[in-house]
């Protein structure tokens, strides 16, 4: 009888581990450099872009380290199996934390809007 629940494993594809290798390089590099003239940014905007600059520097350097892992598990090293997998889901683990306070920023901004729209429109005698 078959055990159902029982793990099999099997070899990770080599050519799409050497496209996950080459994307994640290429991604991981722009993500550094747009975060660096994110930084440098911060210059003109008193600070303001310093955090969403260095936050995409450490997107890009998890993306980095994934590729660097995919590299050496083609090398022969099996044990970086779990690298790969660390450095992506921390990259999309931060990634989606982006995202959600994006969208709640968001959302706050809209009902700012409304509140301060619908406040100028009665100052002006306007209808709400």
């Amino acid at each position: 009888m078959d055990n159902l629940n029982q793990a099999t494993y099997s070899t990770p594809d080599r050519n799409l581990l050497e496209t996950i290798s080459k994307w994640s390089g290429f991604v991981g590099i722009m993500t550094i450099i747009t975060g660096a003239l994110t930084c440098l940014g911060a210059i003109a905007t008193f600070g303001v872009s310093l955090i969403p600059g260095i936050i995409q520097i450490i997107l890009g350097v998890k993306l980095r380290n994934a590729k660097t892992s995919v590299d050496r598990y083609l090398a022969g090293d099996a044990r970086e199996i779990n690298g790969i997998f660390e450095s992506l889901g921390s990259y999309l683990k931060l990634q989606g934390i982006l995202i959600i306070v994006g969208l709640v920023l968001a959302v706050i901004g809209i009902i700012i809007a409304l509140v301060v729209g619908i406040s100028v429109a009665s100052q002006f005698g306007g209808y709400y």
